[in-house]
């Protein structure tokens, strides 16, 4: 994506080049607007900044090279317990020699390893203490502007048993890559190929991350509570809104309802991941977009129940199909951070099904409503009292969602 007005810079990409100069991966590098550099904001919020454009605002971006995307990850992240909300299949997670190998960071390696993510040994010193690290690898990256061609050799010959792939990096002349084809390397990076290119996109707000990692649980066919609670508990702010939209005059609690727990348990799943996507959708979008959002949501509700079909189901649809409004992203990009059910994305994204057809029925009177337009005959008339039903109770809503900030 181009620099523009509305777009900030995400990070930049370098691709990966194999012996028959194919794309076969891209690594991702730390950029930002002010021009600090990776070191000048600290390891580990560089890794957080480029995962998190990995995981929204750039995921599909990134991949349109059908292949994985390389990066940098620091030791805090990689033993943080909910590490990448991305495939397995989509990234390869760089080891670089600056990571202290302790037990505890094996451990984390292996557990990620059985998830089936993939790691690169990079620019390591092959020491004794990454031995247990080894097994894990299927990428060895050489930095061939550091280890000589001999010594390049003397690794290979070292550690030809292992079943990796093994990759010349900062190639930047053709005498450089013809050595290093001639030694067995797979694959290639450096100037010679391509140098790093800016990415710019719209950055989708932290809120909305979090809110992502809260609605990938509740969309799974059998939410894990346990987890869904300590999704919430890792956010404050989200966890507190809650219990107070649960203790609300919207839902008249018969006592005061002062857990976490409770909170789920009062709302249920699809009414919680409802309220996790206003909160994560409406953060910073201005009121105008909120309320259509919000009417939309009801209006779908208020159509399924006429026509005897699942009314939340109908209402997280409605809400879903505003995300490009209130992001500024393509929707498919926050969709596929969710992993939805099938029927559930094809209604949002091509009007299909009994839900599609619901919010496309919806769509069609919000326009009307817009323009104050409306045809004389009765099925006409019906959806449209049906839409100022919602924009009423929208409207109330928005005056709840406000006495939770």
């Amino acid at each position: 994506m181009t620099q523009g007005p509305d777009n900030n810079l995400l990070l930049a990409s370098q691709p990966i080049f194999d012996r028959a100069d194919n794309v076969r991966g891209v690594e991702l590098l730390y950029r930002n607007d002010q021009g600090l550099s990776a070191l000048d904001v600290g390891e580990d919020h560089a890794t957080a900044e480029v995962v998190y454009q990995l995981c929204t605002a750039i995921s599909q971006k990134t991949l349109h090279y059908r292949a994985p995307a390389f990066l940098n990850v620091s030791a805090d992240l990689l033993m943080a317990r909910h590490f990448l909300p991305v495939s397995p299949a989509h990234v390869v997670i760089e080891l670089v020699e600056r990571i202290t190998p302790t037990p505890a960071l094996v451990e984390a390696v292996s557990r990620l390893h059985q998830q089936g993510f993939r790691f690169a040994l990079d620019d390591f010193a092959f020491a004794p203490e990454w031995d247990p690290l080894l097994p894990f690898a299927s990428y060895i990256k050489i930095d061939i502007q550091v280890s000589s061609l001999a010594e390049a050799r003397a690794y290979r010959e070292r550690f030809a048993h292992l079943e990796a792939t093994w990759i010349a990096e900062r190639i930047e002349t053709r005498e450089e890559r013809d050595a290093y084809l001639e030694l067995g390397f797979e694959l290639f990076q450096g100037y010679f190929y391509a140098r790093p290119a800016p990415v710019y996109g719209k950055k989708i707000p932290p809120a909305t991350l979090q809110a992502t990692h809260l609605l990938k649980e509740l969309c799974r066919s059998e939410p894990d509570i346990g987890e869904v609670i300590r999704l919430i508990q890792a956010d404050p702010e989200l966890a507190i809104k809650l219990i107070r939209i649960v203790n609300s005059a919207y839902y008249h609690p018969l006592m005061p309802i002062g857990s976490i727990q409770d909170a789920v348990t009062h709302l249920g799943f699809r009414q919680l991941s409802s309220w996790v996507t206003l909160f994560g959708l409406l953060g910073n979008a201005p009121s105008a977009y909120a309320e259509l959002a919000l009417t939309r949501a009801k209006a779908c509700e208020l159509l399924a129940q006429r026509d005897q079909l699942n009314s939340q189901d109908a209402y997280f649809i409605g809400l879903l199909s505003t995300a490009e409004l209130l992001l500024g992203i393509p929707r498919e990009e926050f969709l596929s951070c969710l992993e939805l059910e099938p029927a559930t994305s094809d209604a949002i994204l091509r009007r299909e099904g009994v839900y599609g057809n619901v919010l496309q029925c919806i769509e069609g009177t919000e326009r009307q409503f817009a323009m104050r337009q409306m045809a004389p005959y009765d099925g006409n008339s019906c959806l449209f009292d049906i839409y100022q039903q919602a924009h009423h109770q929208a409207n109330e809503l928005l005056t709840a969602l406000t006495s939770t900030s």
